[in-house]
């Protein structure tokens, strides 16, 4: 008998574009088969999905679950909670933590709160530069046996060109994938929202879309020179996504990212509620994010992620000059992903699932984000007809600076299966 069987789903797989109502069986953590087992005895164990769209769990290259120096931000446990509820089973979290991810010492404890406390999956990003400070490596050589498949500074970009370099070169070395936060310290280096008509009519100093842009720009020159993977995450510009969609036509070695609020956003929304939609790289312009739509759309944009970055309210409602950087964001990663997308833009349904998915596992190279016989049983049941309003005062991350606040959404997940264990579900909508 299998020891979780899931009846009667719209199942979706992005990789192999399977999309049809079946049921799937799991032993052991994993897909044991696929097919119709209507002739099998009902058990208490069993979901009934009727209705619902089945999916591989939602992976999220991009988070900060904070903890150590910064619990009363986030924690390992309350941060994978939150992604728990949202649908998301696995993530990667950044290592701009303090201490820093930067030596064996500080990730073997920091590993060690996850093996202990995290609700779903944990992979550690390590710091491309000792304390991120851009002034030195730290020893790659070192990550791959801690289990680290990328690097990265995130929070911050290698602004010394000969130090990145030597980055790009030693994470190919290391077999490792080198993300750039991309941005050109040097320009505009006190802005605070996008450098546009929104921060002239508040009076503070923007960021131009030159400031991102050019470190991309840098960033696939150097990963060409080196011949080293580059991911560039949270992409924001129109300028971005066409460097990247022309880097793509001769390589295969860069992959990019953008995030939920940098597609249905704009910066007009700090004019209505101030420091509360301060992120960086900042909310851009109507065009902007037509730009990263349209990279959606034709396959230059490899993943979505949600850059989950948990403050205390006391730093988020200060003013738009003060107020902390970032946005929690795994619970409403997937409403606000099928909203914008599948509503609003009607991208195909499978193309968003493989932004979430099949897309983030690829570009990390995990054997998860896909519905397979032999795959990990990682599953998120998503209903896509069910409307919510999001309300910061429910969100079970310590942060509650979302600036989604207030407005409704349309497809959310009511259920998360870890190694074929339902971890969260809501049974008045999964028809039990």
């Amino acid at each position: 008998m299998p020891n979780l069987l899931i009846r009667n789903g719209r199942v979706l797989d992005p990789e192999t574009r399977f999309d049809g109502i079946t049921d799937i069986v799991i032993k052991d953590g994993k897909i044991s088969d696929m097919g119709d087992f209507g002739h099998l005895p009902a058990t208490p164990s069993d979901l009934d999905a009727t209705g619902k769209l089945v999916i591989p769990g939602v992976i999220d290259l991009h988070v900060h679950l904070r903890d150590l120096e910064q619990s009363y931000k986030e924690t390992i446990e309350s941060g994978t909670l939150a992604a728990l509820r949202g649908g998301v089973t696995t993530v990667f979290a950044m290592p701009n933590t303090k201490p820093s991810l930067d030596s064996v010492e500080t990730i073997e404890r920091y590993q060690s709160i996850i093996r202990e406390r995290a609700a779903i999956h944990v992979h550690l990003c390590g710091a491309i530069t000792q304390g991120l400070k851009g002034a030195a490596l730290t020893n790659l050589d070192r990550y791959p046996g801690l289990g680290i498949r990328m690097v990265t500074d995130d929070g911050f970009d290698v602004n010394d060109e000969s130090l990145l370099e030597q980055a790009y070169a030693e994470a190919k070395s290391n077999g490792l994938l080198l993300m750039t936060h991309p941005e050109m310290n040097s320009i505009a280096p006190t802005g605070v929202m996008n450098d546009g008509e929104a921060s002239r009519q508040l009076g503070v100093p923007g960021q131009p879309n030159e400031k991102e842009w050019r470190a991309v720009e840098r960033g696939i020159r150097l990963a060409r020179k080196t011949g080293g993977f580059a991911h560039f995450t949270h992409l924001s510009t129109k300028e971005s996504v066409e460097l990247v969609r022309q880097a793509k036509k001769t390589s295969d070695m860069i992959t990019c990212d953008t995030t939920p609020h940098h597609l249905c956003l704009t910066d007009e929304l700090v004019l209505k509620i101030g420091g509360m939609a301060k992120v960086n790289p900042p909310l851009r312009t109507e065009a902007d994010r037509q730009a990263l739509i349209e990279g959606i759309k034709d396959g230059t944009i490899d993943c979505l992620v949600t850059d989950h970055a948990p403050h205390s309210q006391e730093e988020k409602e200060k003013d738009v000059v003060h107020a902390a950087f970032g946005f929690t964001g795994l619970e409403t990663f997937v409403p606000a992903v099928i909203q914008e997308l599948y509503y609003n833009q009607k991208v195909d349904l499978v193309r968003i699932i493989e932004l979430l998915t099949s897309g983030p596992a690829t570009v990390s190279g995990l054997e998860s984000g896909r519905i397979q016989i032999g795959a990990p049983a990682d599953l998120t049941i998503i209903d896509l007809n069910l409307s919510k309003t999001v309300r910061r005062e429910e969100l079970v991350s310590k942060g509650k600076n979302t600036p989604f606040h207030g407005m409704t959404l349309k497809g959310w997940p009511v259920a998360t299966i870890l190694n074929g264990e339902v971890k969260r579900r809501d049974d008045s909508l999964l028809n039990k």
